[in-house]
């Protein structure tokens, strides 16, 4: 077993921002709300095309710099928020793991056209359930800073037991823990 490695709040900020940058596979229903915005667009250039045939490419036009707009809107905030990580925003506490539980999610819902293996796109999600109630998808890369102890999702759902304790990096503002440290190898100094 490696040694304890010292976990400050400045290595904290910056697995936080590394999450953000790369956030795991969201659940369906995140997923589906992030579509939200382009299947209102798309409605509503069904309708304007309807009232405003005779100007269909005036509507795309108008539609297409809205879309344009919201995604540089949409990436301006995530970076202005990667950027502005504070740790007032979080909320630090420990943890037990119930259970861990790796789910499959499709990513693009065609079957490839291959007839021997017809074979699904899918992601693997690794989750962490504790027994606060609390629920943690597990980034793909954590603890990068670490020289010692940096682990890959794959390598704490596997080396993770039921009944670990996890100090867990909560967002005060939607509830969601955004990292969690296991304590077998990481020491909090604040």
């Amino acid at each position: 077993m490696a040694r304890k490695q010292i976990l400050t709040n400045d290595n904290i900020q910056s697995d936080i921002k590394n999450a953000l940058k790369h956030p795991p596979m969201p659940t369906r229903a995140v997923h589906y709300k992030s579509k939200l915005p382009f299947l209102v667009f798309a409605v509503t250039t069904l309708v304007a095309m309807a009232l405003f045939q005779n100007h269909y490419k005036l509507v795309l036009l108008v539609d297409l710099i809205l879309i344009v707009a919201y995604l540089v809107a949409d990436s301006i905030l995530k970076q202005k928020r990667i950027n502005h990580v504070s740790m007032d925003d979080y909320e630090i506490s420990t943890a037990c793991v119930s259970y861990i539980r790796e789910e499959i999610y499709s990513t693009d819902n065609r079957i490839h056209l291959n007839p021997v293996t017809k074979e699904i796109h899918t992601a693997r999600v690794y989750v962490m359930y504790f027994d606060n109630g609390n629920v943690w998808n597990i980034p793909e890369n954590n603890y990068l800073w670490s020289g010692e102890n940096p682990m890959s999702n794959v390598s704490l759902y596997r080396n993770t037991p039921p009944g670990a304790v996890f100090l867990t990096i909560t967002d005060k503002h939607t509830g969601n823990i955004v990292m969690a440290y296991p304590m077998e190898y990481f020491e909090y100094k604040n």
